[in-house]
């Protein structure tokens, strides 16, 4: 079995990569469509999550200029739990480039109690515009209701799985309250044509599909020193961590033209204490994709002194920014210590990635503090 994966964002990708990791399944994640897949699971990271509305469809079209859908036994769309993302525009266009009559999209994880009931997301007990994604800087999520907040009015929103197959409904979303909920729209005999949502309904689907589940997680090795941890989440808990560390331990980004600089300061450390966190100043309201266009710079010069073997990065958007700066195309997940948190070898060199979420809550023993 060949699957595709087509994730928004780098942190996506790499939870995905996990999930598969732990089914056995080989991984690997690309940006480019360009190779036939070399694995079991291939999984594009697109990064469209970083991108303007209006630069999301040409970008799509440069990345699907040729005919793919033979390449893999099905497909399936990652988008964010939290509702972040250009989801309702990249849907509709992966619907068409694969010419699927129907997509059912399922957000939900409920292990972290991101739900659908009385048509609002619920995130932890509260709708989803009472909570901290309301102040997200680049995709505040300030509407509960799940079709308003992704700007899909026009689609279905549905309590229970179909019994068959409506082909005036194009667009389905599943108002998931629970696992069993879940499990329940993963196993339908029906054929919907294409699937998306977050990493739980991936898993959902796998486990279904591939019955002889395998709870291999590969790589279980720890990061040794030198380590390097760059935090570009402006998550409250990512905040409260990086804040409660000694300030031997940290540097802070706190404008552009300081890059060299913050280099320098970041290898003494590295050099004295074999580990230092790289993040944004908390109180800086400069456009997100500036600081994290900054801060990769820095990491880039940062690997060009002092070769650090271990990188663990925190965002999405920032880690394929720093992995842009530092030329790496492609990684192969060897690793889960956590959910969303993926260990990666990068290929044809020494070096590993650790991803994570910015939402997602770091794993103890990977933050050696």
């Amino acid at each position: 079995m060949t699957i595709l994966v087509i994730a928004d964002d780098l942190t996506g990708a790499a939870e995905i990569g996990g999930i598969a990791l732990r089914n056995g399944l080989s991984v690997e994640i690309v940006h480019t469509l360009a190779m036939p897949p070399r694995k079991d699971v291939q999984i594009l990271n697109t990064n469209t999550r970083s991108l303007q509305a209006d630069e999301v469809i040409p970008h799509l079209k440069t990345l699907f200029k040729a005919e793919f859908s033979d390449r893999w036994d099905w497909i399936y769309l990652k988008f964010d739990s939290a509702l972040r993302g250009h989801i309702a525009t990249e849907i509709s266009f992966y619907r068409a480039v694969f010419q699927k009559d129907h997509v059912v999209f399922c957000p939900v994880n409920p292990a972290l109690g991101r739900i659908i009931a009385a048509g609002l997301y619920w995130v932890e007990g509260k709708p989803i515009g009472e909570t901290d994604f309301s102040r997200d800087p680049e995709f505040p999520v300030r509407k509960s209701g799940v079709l308003e907040a992704i700007g899909a009015e026009t689609w279905v929103l549905a309590e229970e799985v179909p019994t068959a197959h409506n082909k005036d409904i194009p667009y389905t979303v599943a108002a998931v309250r629970d696992s069993d909920d879940l499990n329940r729209w993963a196993a339908s005999s029906i054929s919907f044509g294409m699937y998306a949502g977050a990493a739980a309904f991936f898993e959902a689907l796998l486990h279904h599909r591939m019955p002889s589940f395998s709870t291999t997680v590969g790589d279980e090795s720890l990061p040794k020193p030198p380590l390097l941890y760059v935090c570009g989440s402006n998550h409250a808990h990512s905040i409260r961590r990086v804040k409660s560390l000694h300030a031997d331990n940290v540097i802070y980004w706190r404008d552009i033209g300081q890059e060299e600089e913050l280099a320098r300061n970041i290898c003494q450390k590295i050099n004295k204490s074999g580990k230092v966190v790289f993040a944004v100043e908390p109180s800086q309201c400069m456009e997100a994709r500036i600081i994290r266009t900054s801060m990769a710079q820095v990491v880039a010069l940062v690997q060009d002194n002092a070769a650090v073997q271990e990188l663990l990065i925190e965002g999405g958007a920032t880690a394929r920014t720093v992995l842009e700066a530092l030329h790496i195309d492609t990684l192969w997940p060897i690793g889960v210590y956590g959910q969303g948190v993926i260990r990666n070898h990068v290929p044809e060199t020494t070096w590993t990635v650790t991803l994570k979420p910015g939402s997602y809550p770091w794993t103890e023993k990977l933050w050696v503090f």
